[in-house]
């Protein structure tokens, strides 16, 4: 009985898709890295937002006085 072997189908363009897969793992994982920094960013923006003292008082506001004309 023969035994049922086959050559495995190697794609013309395999290494230039395997270039194109590494590129883009390597894009998405600075990209990732990225948000990850903008979002630590953000979070300790708002915790400094957060940290001033708001002052109590609010300033008054002057009333719409009509300007007189002479």
């Amino acid at each position: 009985m023969a035994k049922n072997s086959s050559a495995k189908f190697v794609r013309p363009d395999a290494d230039a898709r395997q270039a194109q897969a590494a590129k883009t793992t390597r894009l998405r994982s600075l990209r990732l890295a990225k948000e990850a920094e903008d979002a630590e960013k953000a979070a300790a923006a708002k915790l400094e937002a957060a940290a001033k003292p708001r002052s109590r008082s609010r300033t008054p506001q002057r009333p719409d006085v009509p300007s007189q004309a002479s």
